[in-house]
This record gives structure tokens, sequence and C-alpha cells, in this order.
């Protein structure tokens, strides 16, 4: 049963954003406030109000079909059926649908997550992530420690909540140095991979272009997922055109069309087509060229002249040991 007391203020939050938004956006965000409240209710008085529920249920009717709907349909079922197990298990279902493009939304509903489990170790890792996105370092180290301290100093997710931390200390790139060796001799590749990407950010950051590439090779190797792997290859080819590099990302994307789920490999596919146009390519723009609407968009960056030390011919071998791991 929900009976931690709640003093959240998610279904304000979202409430506020849909104010201050219009259009879909702001539909949607009142509909999400509308679900959060029966969960914030139900937490706070241990009992459904079933006119709240109710009148979620009419408001997601009117949002149509849509993954969002469907999350939110879900999370209303779980207050229904006063399994906090489930609730929790939709609220971080709804915060990782909106933490590509709408992260103050995806922390108010890790926030009320946190509060009705606040001994779960692997919410409040959540928890510290979506903080670090949205510039909150305090905020987000705080989770982290937290995270680290639920899991104990050798669990999978406190070594992931090392990585966390490291990236948001004053020296991130030692820091994550060192929680990186930790993960390899622990073994584990998940936890050695997102420090690999995130230094890949620091050394980008700092100018190290290079060094961020190969971080990334190397994130990519030890990444198991498809969608990790797709994610770490578009953010090489960032790196290797913004080193005015078309060739390397050229194989960066190529890696991309082959991991991943179909929006992420549709996306490869529309910047190799939008790369051989600007390398003047008829070849490559007719075998890239597609009639799908995609749905990820970037910035197309127009390579300058080819840098003379292309890492193209390295990017190959990767790519060919990707596909080999």
């Amino acid at each position: 049963m929900l009976t931690t007391p709640s003093t959240s203020t998610a279904a304000g939050t979202l409430r506020q954003i849909s104010e201050q938004t219009q259009g879909e956006r702001a539909r949607r965000a009142a509909a999400g406030a509308l679900v959060l409240r029966t969960v914030e209710h139900r937490a706070e008085h241990g009992r459904v109000c079933a006119f709240g529920v109710a009148r979620a249920g009419a408001e997601l009717e009117r949002l149509g079909p849509s993954r969002e709907a469907s999350v939110l349909r879900r999370l209303l079922l779980g207050v229904a059926s006063d399994c906090t197990a489930d609730v929790v298990r939709q609220l971080a279902d709804y915060a990782y649908h909106l933490e590509q493009n709408r992260l103050a939304e995806a922390d108010a509903a890790l926030a009320l997550a946190r509060e009705l489990v606040p001994e779960d170790a692997e919410i409040a890792l959540y928890v510290g992530r979506v903080a670090r996105k949205l510039g909150h370092a305090e905020r987000a180290h705080a989770a982290y420690r937290a995270a680290h301290d639920l899991d104990g100093a050798t669990g999978a997710i406190a070594r992931l909540a090392a990585i966390g931390e490291a990236a948001v200390s004053v020296d991130a790139y030692s820091a994550l140095g060192r929680a990186i060796r930790q993960a390899i001799r622990a073994g584990d590749r998940e936890a050695a991979a997102v420090g690999l990407e995130e230094r890949a950010r620091v050394r980008r950051a700092a100018g190290d272009r290079r060094g961020a590439a190969r971080d990334l090779c190397r994130a990519a190797l030890r990444f198991t997922d498809g969608v990790d792997r797709a994610r770490v290859a578009h953010a090489l080819a960032d790196v290797t055109l913004a080193s005015a590099d078309p060739a390397a990302a050229r194989e960066a994307l190529l890696a991309a069309t082959v991991w991943g789920d179909p929006p992420q490999r549709e996306h490869a596919r529309a910047r190799l087509h939008t790369l051989c146009r600007d390398l003047g390519d008829q070849v490559g723009m007719r075998r890239w060229r597609s009639w799908e609407r995609p749905t990820l968009v970037s910035l197309s960056l127009r390579p300058r002249a080819q840098t003379a030390a292309s890492l193209a011919p390295r990017l190959a071998r990767w790519r060919e040991t990707l596909t080999a791991v």
C-alpha cells in the first residue's frame, strides 16, 4: 500500500509547465500533472481519489494513442491496484520517455518515485542522472552518493554512481579515469563504457577531439546494447565532423546504420545523405536517400577541407571489430 507521506510538487511542476507552454506540449504536461496528482493523493491519504483517476483517464483519452499516453495509463492502473512497485516502475518509464527533451518533467516524476521508495538505489541513480543533465551538480552529487551508499561499495549500481559522481566533480577527467579503472577491474563492461562516454564529453569540451574519439570507440566496444552503441556512433560522427574529418564521420555513421533502434538507424541514413550532399557525392546521395520523415534531427555540420590525417582507416577497423564483438 502507498503510505509514504508525500509533500512532492511533481504534479504542480507539470501543471506549471502546462501553463507556461502552448499546444501539444501543454496538453501532455497537463495530462501528466493529473496522473501524478493521483499518485500523490494515494500516498498522502492511503486511498484512491476516484474522481481524480476518472478525470486523468478522460484527459488521456483526449491525448489519443501515443507512447506517453500508454505509460500514463499503466501508471493509473498501478495506482488503482495499490502496488507501489508498479507505480514506481511506471514513474521511471514515464521519466525515461521524457528524458530526451523534457528534463524538468522527468525530474519531477523521479522526485515523486524517490519519495515513494527512498531506499531504492536504482531510482536514486536515475535521479542523479537527470539532475546532472539539468546542470544541478549539487543535487546530482547527493543522489549519486545516496545510490552508492544504498547499493554498497561493490555493487553494480554503486559503480555507475561512482561514474556519475566523477562526472560532476571539480576534476572530472581524473575522477572519471579512476572510476573507469575501478569498473574495468570489477569486470563491469557497462559501467566502464558509461565512464568512457562521459570522459569523451569532458575531453571534447577541452578541445581534445582525438582523445574523445578514442574514448567513444572504446565505449562502443564495451557496450553490449545496440541502442547504446548507436548513440555512441552518432556522438563519434559529431566529433569527427567537428574535426573536419568527413570520411571518419562516414565510418561512424555506417556503424550507426547497423546498431540501435529504427529511429537511430534512420537518423544515421539521413545524416549520411546530408554528408554525401555536402561532399558532392551523388552516388552516396542516391544510396542513402530516404522517403521517411526523420524522427530525430541534428545540425548539419558542413565539412571544411578534409583533415590531412583522417581517422577513417582506424574507424573502419573499429567498425569491423564492433560487428564481431
